[in-house]
């Protein structure tokens, strides 16, 4: 993954900064004493010197994908993981290193996400947007001189990169999807009351995977009513154990009355 997000700020400098990669070498080495004294050509130099998690950006929640087979397969949200880059300039004239690093830095504030034609392998998969966050005050590298003093090199103006990679745990397990869910309620010196969620989908007759969207469902006893979205799906809150009849309004017109008990195997309609 590093190395796919290394050949993709490559192509992102080259494709869109218009950096002359015939003029100019990129190098991802540790900026040593040792390597710069061997460079012989300018060279704009991205070091990963720092990898941890975003807590801000961390996700607790699960990821449910609802399959129409009435199996759910439930997926750990992915840990989202900044890679700082401390990016430098190499050269003998202080004009091209200052122009050259000027370039760099304008090329990373017009693409705050990678773009998609850059992406290089895994990064092409990836979930969510690649955030890139350049030259920013809060930025992990707070003292220049202890870093280059650890390299033995002359400290060099430089500018701070981090890029925002999810990582996928691959934690997933597949079940059958819950479609009744029972409430229990109990007030003090009161006898306990029980409320039923239910949920189930609407598709067209003898056509499972074509959704009907935007219908409603009314639960005629009670009065409770929901409107399908795009996948079909539909929730009745605050029903009671036993029988109902379900209305089912598509465009404004009643289509279909159906008889169900609850609780049952699953609640899944066709018009």
């Amino acid at each position: 993954m590093i190395a796919d997000l290394d050949e993709s700020l490559k192509q992102l400098l080259v494709k869109k900064g218009k950096l002359d990669s015939a003029a100019v070498d990129l190098s991802f080495d540790m900026p040593d004493r040792e390597w710069s004294s061997a460079l012989s050509k300018p060279t704009l130099n991205l070091y990963l010197y720092d990898i941890r998690e975003n807590s801000r950006l961390r996700g607790t929640e699960w990821l449910v994908e609802k399959q129409h087979n009435g199996m759910a397969t439930k997926r750990k949200n992915p840990s989202r993981i900044d890679l700082s880059y401390l990016v430098t300039v190499w050269t003998n004239d202080v004009a091209d290193e200052h122009r050259l690093l000027w370039q760099a830095l304008t090329t990373f504030f017009r693409f705050p996400v990678l773009p998609d034609d850059v992406l290089s392998g895994a990064l092409r998969d990836q979930l969510y947007p690649i955030q890139t966050l350049a030259a920013q005050p809060d930025g992990l590298f707070s003292n220049p001189s202890d870093f280059w003093a650890a390299l033995d090199n002359e400290i060099k103006p430089s500018l701070n990169l981090v890029i925002t990679l999810a990582l996928d745990l691959d934690v997933a397990f597949t079940a059958a999807q819950v479609s009744t869910r029972t409430f229990g309620f109990k007030q003090p010196d009161a006898p306990a009351e029980r409320s039923v969620r239910i949920t189930g989908r609407l598709r067209a007759a003898g056509k499972a995977d074509k959704a009907v969207a935007g219908a409603r469902i009314i639960a005629r006893e009670v009065g409770r009513s929901a409107e399908t979205d795009a996948d079909g799906q539909y929730a009745l809150d605050n029903l009671r154990e036993g029988k109902h009849t379900l209305d089912v309004f598509v465009g404004g017109k009643k289509v279909k009355e159906v008889a169900i008990t609850v609780p049952a195997k699953d609640y899944n309609l066709e018009v």
